[in-house]
């Protein structure tokens, strides 16, 4: 199973990215949890202690290495690298049987040409989603531009977090009509910080169909994101992890036992 947690910055994608791929880990499935929005939190919202996670490598910092990849003695560019020892090479093992692998971004300041690190990244996505046989979870960057060679088919499930305003919805609304235009089939809105029934009325009436989960407002994801550490170790019992559990049970329910 495959999916991309998407949203504004901001609305808490990553801490639902990391507890879904912390849940199914304990669920007994091998998970690949990667880091591909540029503030990279997702490897201490899994639970890696912060000065490991620190540590562990940014594939998007060792440009000689993406070069060494992409790019030929002549000058011509890879379109298909070699991708499949990535994960055993920068990724970082985290708990329940979560491996995470920090992306960070590629780099836009000066004039040349980016085509070797876009093309290792549209490689390396669609390795993973379309080359292993591990659960993926994916913490995308704002756009799904990067999923749209390829990779996209894949996917078993784009999961947009949203929060109850019109900023993030704005920025959801227009990721929905991009999944569309790049073939994605499941294309799901979650509620994060809801204080009560009317957020997600509210949402509804912005996106014009029902959402597929929410997620009560709960302080101890803020003191978890405070103290760096992960919610699921920080309050295990808290109203907004029993939520989450709810959401990745509903996955499973919906989009794996399908396959």
């Amino acid at each position: 199973m495959k999916i991309v947690v998407v949203g504004k910055g901001g609305v808490g994608k990553t801490t639902i990215a990391a507890a879904l791929a912390r849940f199914l880990g304990r669920d007994g499935f091998s998970v690949v949890a990667v880091d591909a929005d540029p503030s990279l939190n997702l490897a201490s919202a899994i639970g890696i202690p912060r000065d490991v996670a620190d540590k562990a490598p940014i594939l998007f910092d060792e440009e000689e290495f993406i070069k060494s990849r992409t790019l030929l003695p002549n000058g011509f560019l890879v379109l298909n690298p070699k991708v499949d020892d990535i994960v055993d090479r920068f990724g970082v093992k985290g708990p329940d049987n979560v491996t995470v692998l920090k992306l960070g971004e590629v780099r836009k300041g000066g004039t040349r040409c980016l085509c070797p690190e876009y093309a290792f990244l549209r490689a390396l996505l669609s390795h993973l989603v379309l080359g292993r046989r591990d659960v993926v979870v994916i913490d995308m960057v704002a756009g799904l531009e990067p999923m749209s060679r390829g990779a996209v088919r894949g996917v078993d499930l784009v999961l947009c977090v949203v929060e109850p305003s019109i900023k993030a919805l704005d920025v959801a609304l227009k990721m929905e009509k991009l999944s569309r235009d790049i073939g994605v089939k499941n294309f799901r809105y979650v509620v994060n910080k809801v204080r009560s029934s009317g957020d997600v009325e509210f949402v509804e009436k912005n996106i014009n169909s029902e959402v597929f989960h929410w997620i009560p407002f709960d302080e101890a994801v803020f003191e978890a994101d405070y103290n760096g550490v992960s919610l699921l170790d920080y309050k295990p019992l808290s109203p907004a992890v029993k939520a989450l559990s709810e959401l990745k049970n509903k996955i499973v329910a919906q989009f794996l036992h399908r396959k």
